[in-house]
């Protein structure tokens, strides 16, 4: 009887530690390795690909630092994410350092603002204006690389707030574009 109780013991502490969720943040401080994640209400996110027309793959995220070539557009920062959901992110006129989040964005395609997007089908949260909602924290910044650290809270329209947390980016020209 002992024996069996002790198999029994072994085999569902193997079970439940063998099903434990891993919330560990692969991006590591790692130079040009293309990689970004984020926890999200404590939930660890890291984009995934889609698959594009005839079936070929699409990066899970691209970035951009631009003005579109047009001297009446400021120097944006932006990246944009996809999978469960699209988050995106934009700094106008970004620095090495810490470059606050404080505007609406109006829609993920806005260059004119600095803000975050997170949303799905079913969700739209946003950051608000004249708030400091967050930042973004450049270490390192290039228009061919850029390595950092982000967070924020977002908010819907019915003033719910939704936690963007431990947020890293290591990116390369490789990963600028789909």
């Amino acid at each position: 009887m002992k024996q069996l109780f002790l198999k029994t013991t072994i085999l569902l502490f193997a079970i439940t530690f063998y099903n434990c969720e891993d919330n560990t943040n692969l991006n590591n401080d790692s130079v040009g390795n293309d990689t970004f994640s984020c926890y999200i209400n404590g939930k660890l996110y890291i984009p995934s690909a889609g698959t594009g027309i005839n079936g070929g793959d699409i990066r899970p995220f691209s970035w951009a630092y631009s003005n579109l070539n047009n001297s009446n557009i400021p120097m944006f920062f932006k990246i944009k994410s996809g999978g469960e959901y699209t988050l995106s992110i934009v700094s106008i006129e970004p620095n090495i350092g810490v470059n606050n989040l404080n505007q609406k964005l109006d829609d993920t395609v806005d260059f004119s603002h600095s803000g975050m997007i997170l949303q799905n089908e079913r969700i739209f949260y946003n950051t608000k204006n004249n708030q400091n909602n967050g930042s973004i924290t450049f270490t390192e910044f290039s228009e061919t690389r850029a390595i950092g650290t982000f967070e924020c809270t977002l908010y819907n329209d019915n003033g719910d707030e939704l936690k963007v947390t431990n947020g890293k980016f290591n990116l390369s020209i490789d990963s600028k574009k789909n």
